[in-house]
């Protein structure tokens, strides 16, 4: 794949490449090696937010979802020689060179939100599933917001279920399908096929800690990991939230200044502190297939701690020897 092209008119919004491959019969666990290594690529790099993926169908087609929060951070992921040599490495695993379209939002449009459904359906069923599964599509494409959907078949020795993918233009068009007596109607048609697991997809930055995509079902870092990152982020930010609602309402009801403060940390954890925080420690949270190790671990886990503890000085001296909490 070459250099991508995207149209001057949608420049400056939030970006995605969508990558279709057909993997090779025989080679699905060395790809899903190389996929692995190529997504952890991904999530070192400027604006990086996540990866999904769909489980390859019965034809070895898989599909590929990389998440960027502008389109010239796309572009640097997209020519960079990093993917360019990990591509070059993984030609041999497919049987044809893979597809890729960009889409880019404009900066004021929803968030598109995707739903994943997996259904165990024994062999015999298997045709009244596809008919119950086609009027399931068809009621969805009169719903508002529906984009598109998907239907992949198990894979032999790799999965078992058959997985629906719909994508909706915002999460409240999702919702309201999902809560529609239209739907509620198609369920209880195919009562049979009603014990599935459902997963919802945000086409936003959907959590503090992004998915690193390994195993196709978008995991992130190990919860150690998770929890320094967080308390990385949480420590400083109540700590100042505290001392400015003490400063500017020293009288407020204990349960009314807890509230305010919640609500305020979380808001600005989830817009404005985990985004910087797990960006600066994306080469740590989720290290490149080629980062040494122990070592990036233990640099990871030291800088993180240093940081903890210089602001725990820092705050101990603003609040202890220049100013007393009321």
């Amino acid at each position: 794949m070459g250099e991508t092209q995207v149209e001057p008119a949608v420049r400056g919004g939030a970006a995605t490449v969508v990558v279709g491959q057909r993997i090779r019969p025989g080679h699905h666990e060395q790809y899903r090696r190389w996929q692995d290594g190529l997504t952890a690529a991904a999530a070192a790099f400027p604006g990086y937010l996540g990866t999904d993926e769909t489980p390859a169908d019965r034809d070895g087609d898989a599909t590929v979802v990389y998440r960027f929060d502008a389109v010239e951070h796309l572009r640097g992921w997209l020519d960079s020689p990093v993917r360019r040599r990990l591509v070059e490495q993984g030609a041999s695993l497919f049987d044809e060179p893979p597809t890729q379209q960009v889409l880019v939002a404009d900066g004021e449009a929803a968030r598109p939100a995707t739903v994943v459904v997996s259904h165990t359906v024994a062999p015999r069923e298997e045709a009244a599933f596809l008919a119950w599964q086609d009027r399931m599509t068809v009621a969805e494409s009169r719903s508002p917001g529906f984009l598109g959907s998907e239907l992949f078949r198990p894979v032999p020795g790799v999965q078992d279920d058959w997985t629906a993918v719909y994508r909706f233009a915002s999460a409240a068009d999702l919702e309201a399908w999902l809560a529609s007596d239209e739907r509620r109607a198609l369920l209880d048609e195919g009562s049979r096929f009603r014990d599935f697991r459902l997963r919802t997809v945000a086409g936003a930055f959907g959590s503090w800690i992004p998915g690193s995509g390994r195993g196709g079902a978008s995991d992130g870092p190990p919860s150690w990991k998770t929890a320094l990152s967080v308390l990385v982020g949480l420590y400083p930010t109540v700590v100042l939230l505290t001392l400015a609602l003490s400063a500017v309402w020293p009288s407020g009801p204990l349960w009314a200044a807890l509230l305010v403060g919640n609500v305020a940390s979380v808001a600005l954890l989830t817009w404005v502190v985990m985004p910087v925080v797990t960006r600066a420690l994306a080469p740590w949270l989720t290290p490149r297939p080629d980062a040494p190790q122990p070592r990036t671990d233990v640099i990871g886990t030291v800088a993180s701690l240093a940081f903890l503890t210089g602001a725990a000085v820092v705050f101990w001296l603003l609040t202890v020897q220049i100013w007393s909490l009321p």
